[in-house]
């Protein structure tokens, strides 16, 4: 279940810094594992990346463009399977990662 820090707000006045911050804690937690897994396959790049990010779930697919020297892969996921805690949601998030890393590699 989700908390308040999790909720998604009405409009982007009622977006809690604290839910940005989660956010973007969950995205670094994914490029990361992205890059981990990249370099256990043997690639040497440094991950770049690039966004196309929005308040809510509302917005649709949140997107997460990530780059080696030679390739790119995207990460698409809704704001709520991202912010989620439930298997589900973060079976979805592996799944993404582990698809990224297969591409990149």
């Amino acid at each position: 279940m989700k908390d308040q820090a999790h909720a998604v707000p009405r409009s982007r006045d009622d977006f809690p810094l604290t839910a940005a911050q989660e956010f973007h804690r969950r995205i670094a937690l994914a490029v990361e594992a992205v890059q981990a897994g990249v370099w256990e396959a043997g690639g040497r790049d440094l991950l770049g990346h690039s966004t196309d990010f929005g308040f809510g779930q509302s917005r649709g697919a949140q997107t997460l463009v990530l780059k080696t020297s030679r390739k790119s892969a995207y990460l698409r996921l809704g704001w709520d399977t991202i912010m989620g805690d439930s298997p589900a949601d973060q079976g979805l998030v592996q799944a993404a990662i582990r698809s990224a890393i297969t591409e990149l590699s």
